[in-house]
């Protein structure tokens, strides 16, 4: 996953003063606190679902990185939050800007803090995490993680050297087997994104920015071979990049190509581009633009493939969170879901796109203005769909709420989900809250 936007402080505090009282709308279960989650407040939440092995959200512990405990509270009967303990052998986890994958298995990768990259995997929510150092020394790194059920997972991460130049690095893991070996898969560059994905022939495809040019290469699991690296567009900076894959190497890659400082944001575009399983990949489309200072919030973007191979795009839009509809090669109209548009501080906009492996189905996560406070919303592609379903509230509104992580449960067609809750000054401490719902 991208590096996440914080909202500003002075932003956070006003949106912390006036209490409400909405709720979510059925047929979402009521939000619930996860045990032991109350306090300071830690990292982002991400919803782990295994294919047959159970579930489990993840979190970091207050505290400072590196050194921090990544927590985990397992998903019991009716995908009920048990209380959070420490999950063995995860040192030096970052839940907040490392990336999470989970399928047949869960795979992590990110900076460790300390000059290296650690990627890790644990065959279920209840087991050990087996990890490794992988790359280089580094003075920091950008990483992205993808699973699918019979395809393994990878990870891919970007190092940063003299003159933050770097490479980027391939580490697999095919079907249950252990990590493979490291693979450099770029020429030396500035990496400013990378992004990964797998398919369930354990196909992979990997896209990153590299000094403004956006490139992919492919894995061939039956051949065992690496492609040559592919040029699919340019960017002045791939602030936000996502990559997905359907079967027969379909895929589909999307950046959000703007330039953000200290001291704001430059003109930004959305693009993207598909390719089927004939045919390669046409020329970058442009579907989205940003004025000054307008931020893609949220995650930006975000690509995906459902069980029967529909292709779906959605992105943080300067009108609002849009999703694309993706057949073969053709990127379609956009759909407008919510009205949440782009603004200066980044800090509303989407959260997540999931999809599940055993239909059409999709759901998709933003975080939503609620007058002074923020909200999370929803939206459903339902099985024999033709769009998405209206916005559905997941969260209250009563307090500031962010980083909404999504996921399908696989035997039972449940979409789950949770999020960040702050702290209410002088009153509830901050949680980790989750609900979830039937798929239609």
């Amino acid at each position: 996953m991208p590096l996440r936007r914080i909202l500003p402080a002075a932003a956070l505090a006003a949106a912390l003063t006036i209490p409400s009282a909405a709720h979510a709308d059925a047929p979402w279960s009521a939000p619930a606190a996860v045990p032991g989650s109350a306090g300071p407040g830690g990292g982002a939440a991400q919803v782990l679902l295994t294919r047959t092995r159970g579930g489990a959200i993840a979190y970091n512990a207050a505290g400072s990185f590196p050194g921090v405990a990544l927590e985990r509270s397992l998903l019991g009967d009716g995908f009920a939050p048990q209380a959070f303990s420490p999950w063995p052998k995860a040192p030096d986890f970052d839940s907040s800007f490392g990336s999470f994958a989970a399928a047949d298995r869960i795979i992590y990768a990110g900076s460790n803090g300390n000059k290296r990259v650690r990627v890790a995997v644990a065959p279920g929510p209840r087991d050990d995490w087996r990890g490794e150092l992988r790359g280089p020394t580094t003075g920091g790194a950008r990483s992205a993680t993808a699973a699918a059920p019979h395809g393994g997972s990878a990870a891919v991460f970007s190092t940063f050297g003299s003159g933050s130049l770097g490479y980027v690095y391939l580490v697999r893991q095919p079907g249950t087997r252990a990590l493979q070996p490291t693979q450099k898969l770029s020429s030396r560059g500035r990496i400013h994104s990378v992004a990964v994905a797998v398919n369930t022939a354990g196909d992979v495809l990997v896209a990153w920015d590299r000094s403004g040019t956006i490139e992919a290469r492919y894995w061939i699991a039956s051949s065992k071979r690496l492609t040559a690296v592919q040029k699919l567009g340019t960017a002045d900076v791939a602030s936000h990049l996502s990559a997905a894959m359907g079967a027969g190497r379909r895929a589909i890659v999307a950046w959000v190509d703007q330039r953000v400082s200290e001291g704001g944001a430059a003109k930004g575009k959305v693009m993207a581009t598909a390719r089927s399983a004939s045919r390669g990949f046409l020329p970058a489309k442009q579907l989205d633009t940003y004025g000054v200072d307008k931020l893609s919030g949220g995650e930006g973007i975000e690509a995906a493939y459902t069980g029967n191979g529909m292709g779906l795009i959605g992105w943080s839009g300067s009108a609002g969170v849009q999703v694309s509809r993706v057949d073969g090669r053709l990127i379609q109209t956009p759909q407008l879901l919510a009205p949440v548009a782009a603004d200066e501080t980044g800090g509303f906009g989407l959260g997540d796109l999931a999809t599940s492996p055993n239909a059409d189905r999709a759901v998709v996560t933003w975080t939503a203005k609620a007058g002074d406070h923020a909200q999370i919303q929803a939206a459903v592609w339902p099985a024999g769909g033709n769009a998405f379903g209206p916005v559905e509230n997941v969260s209250g509104a009563d307090r500031f709420v962010v980083r909404p992580s999504v996921a399908f449960d696989s035997a039972t067609n449940t979409i789950v989900t949770a999020w960040s809750t702050a702290a209410i000054p002088n009153g509830a401490p901050a949680e980790i809250d989750t609900a979830y719902r039937p798929a239609p």
